[in-house]
């Protein structure tokens, strides 16, 4: 699969500059997909502390409401 580079008819200089550039493009490709999943990542945390702490706070109302409803039937 490996090819010399004389076996080309381009220049050397216009097959490597080829290269560098698709690498580069992968590069930056890559390199935006990993700080899209950081956010997403990020944004998933978040929104679960979020979760957590909603449901944490419905209980107790919950509880306070439970425990109010047993105080006015023994009245």
């Amino acid at each position: 699969m490996s090819k010399e580079i004389s076996e080309y008819k381009s220049p050397p200089h216009k097959i490597i500059a080829f290269l560098k550039d698709g690498r580069d493009q992968l590069r930056e490709k890559y390199r935006l997909l990993r700080e899209k999943h950081r956010v997403a990542e990020n944004q998933i945390r978040a929104v679960t502390k979020s979760r957590e702490s909603w449901r944490i706070r419905a209980e107790i109302a919950e509880m306070e409401l439970n425990e109010l409803k047993k105080t006015l039937k023994l009245n």
